[in-house]
């Protein structure tokens, strides 16, 4: 009997030895995953891929994780080291980071870790451009074909607002890329607010009528065909009462690459 007891204490002890040897490694995109430095030594190196849309290009991209991936629920944005990675096209042919734009969509490589900072940091080993996202660029030639038409509403401006209360299929930190690219063109400030948030702020004076320095561009009644890729709406540019053209019936369509745009049920006033 004592021989058993020893032989039940001996094993025991041997398995809670064998228990304190290994090594945990933590999902990539949670608070706990590795932060800075390499692997330990007995541990080999996993590599971990996502989703994601480029924000801003270049040699360092800007990125935003798609929202179901894990890496999103560490930063909704992140800096991705391009250095020694293998980067290409939808075919596999080789590109480099400047041919990398804002809304492309990409599969992402790397280690499983993320620096904590914001925006959070990673190091890639591969790029993969898998598509683009196509309703922001329609989005933006709907914006530009509105601010393109009576350009005397835009005189002496240096505000653009769009209202975005009935976009749809935009997440906030595409609007936020969508807003940048109208500056960009046009080198205004540009404003998110409805008629009414801006005359709250002053921007609009309600009693006149008025925008005095700028223009409220709005998009309404939105449908989006994604396997058609036609978006349907209603559209407008105000500058004034006696100054705002639009048009009840809008339709963009994605052909070639570009949008083509056919407006029916034009008004003024």
């Amino acid at each position: 009997m004592r021989n058993l007891m020893k032989l039940i204490s001996i094993t025991m002890l041997f398995v809670l030895l064998l228990s304190g040897c290994g090594t945990t490694l933590n999902e990539p995109g949670t608070k706990d995953a590795p932060k800075e430095g390499g692997l330990p030594s007995n541990t080999i190196e996993e590599l971990y891929t996502f989703r994601a849309e480029v924000i801003e290009g270049g040699t360092t991209l800007l990125i935003t994780p798609s929202e179901e991936s894990n890496e999103a629920r560490s930063s909704d944005k992140m800096s991705v080291s391009l250095n020694g990675a293998t980067i290409v096209n939808e075919v596999g042919e080789s590109i480099t980071a400047e041919d990398l734009q804002a809304g492309d969509i990409l599969m992402i490589t790397y280690n499983g870790m993320i620096a904590e900072s914001y925006p959070a940091q990673i190091g890639a080993t591969k790029i993969e451009k898998v598509d683009h996202n196509n309703l922001l660029d329609g989005y933006f030639a709907l914006i530009d074909d509105i601010y393109q038409e009576d350009d005397g509403l835009n005189s002496d401006i240096d505000t653009i607002a769009l209202d975005t209360s009935e976009w749809i299929n935009l997440t906030d930190i595409e609007k936020e890329m969508l807003f940048a690219k109208v500056k960009e063109a046009y080198g205004f400030e540009v404003l998110e607010g409805t008629y009414d948030e801006l005359a709250e702020q002053g921007l609009i004076d309600k009693e006149n009528l008025s925008f005095p320095k700028g223009v409220l561009i709005k998009i309404s009644e939105m449908t989006y065909d994604e396997n058609k890729e036609v978006i349907n709406c209603s559209i407008s540019k105000w500058r004034s009462g006696l100054g705002a053209i639009g048009a009840d019936d809008v339709s963009a369509e994605l052909k070639d690459g570009t949008w083509k745009i056919t407006k029916e049920g034009n008004w003024i006033s």
